[in-house]
């Protein structure tokens, strides 16, 4: 019973023309997608820069232009994450290290 009067207070907000729901529906479904993408782009880019300005730029571009700015973002996000600079930094100066060990004997 409580179940059923639940659906029905959600579908109060909806008009009763089925034209004026089919895009209020769509309406809430972009708005979905959108506020989705930008907490991706946040998490994402949070994880790919240290830089404010690089951050703050992908974040306002997706914002603002919603899926053409996120297919932008995209292009332009940095190729590697903080975490994958710094892993591949460090091999480099264990290979500096210990140049014999990376040289296959043979």
């Amino acid at each position: 019973m409580m179940s059923s009067s639940f659906f029905y207070s959600v579908l109060s907000f909806f008009s009763d023309d089925p034209m004026t729901r089919a895009v209020q529906g769509g309406l809430l479904v972009i708005g979905v997608l959108v506020v989705y993408l930008l907490f991706f782009v946040t998490r994402d880019i949070l994880l790919r820069t240290t830089s404010l300005w690089v951050q703050l730029l992908c974040i306002a571009l997706t914002f603002f232009l919603p899926i053409i700015g996120f297919f932008l973002y995209l292009l332009i996000r940095p190729a590697r994450t903080v975490r994958e600079r710094e892993m591949e930094s460090m091999l480099q100066q264990l290979l500096k290290k210990h140049p014999s060990s990376s040289k296959k004997k043979g």
